[in-house]
């Protein structure tokens, strides 16, 4: 009996220390994927808030940046105020003249278009001397061109063609003549051609209505008001003429070479 207890002994002893270990493992706390051997959710930070919340905000800042970005893109593109004044002060020799409808300006040649390049250098000319008579108030200022006895200004012809070029285009067809509706005298003697050094005065005042872009191509149509429709405000002013007072239209199309180079290609009346 006495070594039948002996034997027993260890096994009870044995389980009483498994009880032991089970019991400090069950009083210390768990570990796995998400918890460490203290306790503690692995990856936890004290920081971890502050920088989700930061993240959060910039992203926020970014999509409304993105947003804002997006409606003054098309604000910009939408408004055409100023593209409309370049290409009424680039017409404006030509709707002078308002030369009749053409589909391809490389096959098509009109006096209209030598008179408005004519008029264009002479444009020039009478602005740069205002300007330096504004500055220069006390001093004479004189014509860069010589003047004949009509009073016209002798322009050389190389310059005629640039004008006529910048205009209509490198493949525009111009043969040099004298256009006697218009005072337009070209003088191959002189190498020059005579040119009427005043304002022209029209019956109309063009207003560019809009602009449509395609490509390499851009639409620009013209509204001519009657001088007799346009009235004065209650001050003595000339009200602005509007394109819904046009009494006509007309549509260019220009051909862009670059981003600050076109010319003129095509023109219909409506």
């Amino acid at each position: 009996m006495d070594k039948e207890k002996e034997l027993e002994l260890p096994v009870e002893e044995a389980k009483e220390m498994e009880a032991t270990e089970t019991d400090k493992v069950t009083e210390e706390a768990p570990v796995s994927a998400r918890v460490d051997e203290h306790g503690k959710r692995r990856g936890k930070n004290k920081y971890a808030a502050l920088i989700g919340g930061l993240i959060s905000f910039l992203s926020i800042i970014g999509v409304v940046a993105i947003i804002w970005g997006g409606v003054w893109w098309v604000r910009q593109a939408a408004d055409t105020t100023e593209l409309k004044e370049e290409f009424y002060y680039f017409l404006q020799p030509v709707l002078a003249y308002s030369p009749e409808p053409f589909e391809d300006i490389t096959v098509t040649e009109q006096d209209a278009f030598l008179d408005a390049a004519a008029y264009r250098v002479s444009i020039a000319e009478q602005i740069r001397m205002m300007q330096d008579q504004q500055k220069n108030s006390s001093t004479e200022v004189t014509c860069n061109y010589a003047v004949d006895d009509q009073g016209r200004i002798a322009i050389p012809v190389a310059e005629i063609e640039e004008s006529y070029r910048t205009l209509f285009g490198p493949d525009a067809p111009l043969t040099h003549r004298s256009v006697e509706e218009n005072a337009l005298t070209y003088s191959e003697a002189d190498g020059c051609y005579y040119v009427p050094f005043n304002q022209l005065l029209t019956g109309y005042q063009p207003v560019v209505e809009s602009i449509k872009r395609q490509s390499r191509t851009y639409t620009v149509r013209v509204g001519f008001v009657a001088n007799n429709d346009i009235t004065i405000d209650n001050h003595g002013n000339q009200v602005t003429p509007t394109a819904d007072m046009a009494a006509y239209f007309q549509t260019y199309t220009f051909t862009r070479v670059d981003n600050d180079t076109y010319y003129i290609s095509a023109c219909a009346h409506e």
